[in-house]
């Protein structure tokens, strides 16, 4: 079946000499077609057709995997010559992607690809990552079939002891084509390593560890679902005890380690392994939400209640941060019924739904494992081609959206200092609000009844004498900014400000107690900052 342009990752080079026949060639980084003709058109131009090849040029493997090709058209002189491109993928697929092109003039260097993930891209985006104080460790977990490596990020903030903090799994590119997981990963290690408040509470309680790339050989050679030994990798979960694919050893023995047993559970287990793919002909970024099932037993349809209630706050979180994830529908899934070939299959089957992996006596947490799908239709705006920009930003969102599952709030501190004048005491409590910081609820006590009160905060602790008639007491804190407010009878006052999540910000606070007589009570200082 012809079809024209699907993923046109073609490099165009051209310069300014006499036309000349283009050439066709396929023997890069990801490049595979089976074969091309090149025809003359009209007025200079040319009709160049391709025939996509089975992943590996494996003709057993079904014709529903050729989708994926990749290759360099040249010798195109003069530059600006016409090409009308035709793909024959011969598999009756329907769905049009996006074209993604490089273009050079010399026919060495060449624009940046768009939406084209190549281990050379991998390579030099960890490389750079070196030197990133968020990145703890590179780990090279194994290596694949034709020996490339298959590496495991691990970020978090390594001034904070690692007690008590949450681990979150996540791993792309177990089907080689599927870019938005790439993408998404890049993304959230960006957001990660910066200085978003979020990012800084986020890596302070928690061990995030990513593996971008986990099938190189399959996209080194341009396959769109399998291994370099044609092996569906996502469908060796079922037994990945007994798999013998080097990728699936290297991923299954890191989890294992991560995990350990119902018996004797590691420390820092597991709590989120996410699953990045991407879905052909399907309009916008879904999950697959694993049908609940209240009498879960080994081998049945389903998972345990808890992970999917965790399952779909998670992905409700992820909805409400992101708005291009929130046109997407939930997919059910029976978590693979009667195989179970998933990873978030084993995760459940071996971990959460293992005798005493909830219970008593190392009550640990279950593990939310979901599969996320990125696609390749429409963007946020639900009118243009989605873009590699709109995937690194659901990474971000992604991240945020772990702190609001975990209920992580970058925080502030409290701290008293300096003496009251008169018994006026100043207190607070801060409480968590969702995306604006916290709130503060200062407290004062021991004001004269229905004393007008003032809130003074500045940027400075000071410790200097009022002006007559109140020079007995001294004022803690620079007058940048104040708030009135009025005691109750009992001499009780209250007020409430909003401590923004802001790096870096520090307040220094005092109240004063003014009452009929003009008597000025004021009390100690209270510092607040944030601690990031």
């Amino acid at each position: 079946m012809l079809r024209t342009v699907l993923v046109l990752l073609a490099s165009l080079i051209g310069s300014f000499l006499v036309a000349q026949t283009p050439v066709v060639t396929a023997t890069g980084d990801t490049m595979r077609i089976r074969s091309s003709t090149v025809t003359s058109g009209t007025a200079g131009s040319f009709n160049v057709t391709i025939v996509v090849e089975n992943d590996n040029a494996n003709a057993s493997l079904p014709v529903t995997f050729r989708r994926w090709w990749h290759c360099q058209i040249g010798n195109l002189n003069p530059a600006g010559v016409t090409l009308t491109v035709t793909v024959d993928s011969t598999s009756g697929y329907t769905d049009v992607i996006l074209p993604v092109i490089a273009q050079s003039t010399d026919g060495t260097t060449f624009s940046d690809y768009v939406r084209c993930p190549t281990v050379a891209r991998k390579n030099a985006w960890i490389a750079q990552l070196q030197t990133r104080p968020q990145l703890r460790s590179t780990t090279v977990l194994g290596t694949s079939v034709q020996g490339r490596t298959i590496e495991m990020l691990e970020f978090t903030d390594s001034s904070v002891a690692d007690t008590n903090k949450r681990r979150v799994w996540i791993h792309s590119g177990i089907h080689p084509s599927e870019s938005t997981s790439y993408f998404t990963c890049e993304g959230l290690v960006d957001w990660l390593c910066s200085s978003d408040p979020y990012a800084l509470q986020l890596l302070d309680q928690a061990i995030v560890t990513i593996v971008p790339m986990a099938n190189p050989d399959g996209v080194f050679l341009g396959n769109y679902r399998v291994n370099a030994n044609s092996v569906n990798l996502e469908d060796e979960w079922a037994a990945p005890y007994t798999s013998t694919q080097p990728e699936i050893v290297a991923l299954r023995t890191k989890i294992e380690q991560f995990m350990g047993t119902a018996a004797v559970p590691a420390s820092n287990p597991i709590e989120v392994l996410l699953n990045l793919h991407s879905s052909h002909n399907i309009a916008y970024p879904f999950h697959f939400v694993h049908n609940a099932n209240a009498s879960w037993t080994p081998g049945a349809t389903g998972v345990l209640p808890i992970v999917n209630q965790r399952e779909l706050s998670f992905v409700n979180a992820f909805k409400a941060r992101s708005p291009f994830v929130a046109l997407g529908a939930n997919q059910s899934s029976s978590a693979g019924f009667p195989s179970r070939p998933f990873v978030e299959s084993m995760a459940h089957d071996r971990w959460t739904a293992a005798s005493g992996w909830l219970g008593s006596p190392n009550f640990e947490q279950p593990v939310m494992a979901i599969t996320w799908e990125g696609t390749y239709g429409r963007g946020p705006d639900q009118v243009t081609w989605n873009t590699e920009a709109d995937y690194r930003l659901c990474g971000q969102q992604l991240g945020f959206t772990l702190c609001d599952y975990f209920g992580f709030v970058p925080g502030a501190v409290l701290s008293s200092y300096g003496a009251s004048c008169q018994n006026l005491v100043l207190s607070g409590q801060l409480t968590p609000t969702t995306g604006l910081g916290q709130t503060l609820t200062l407290t004062t006590l021991g004001a004269a009844s229905n004393a007008l009160m003032v809130l003074a905060i500045g940027g400075q602790q000071i410790s200097v004498p009022l002006p007559a008639p109140w020079q007995s007491c001294n004022a803690l804190a620079t007058l940048d900014q104040s708030y009135v407010y009025f005691a109750n009878i009992a001499g009780f006052g209250q007020l409430s400000l909003t401590v923004p999540s802001v790096p870096g910000l520090a307040a220094y606070l005092q109240a004063g107690a003014l009452d009929a007589l003009s008597n000025l009570d004021t009390s100690n200082g209270l510092f607040v900052g944030n601690n990031y």
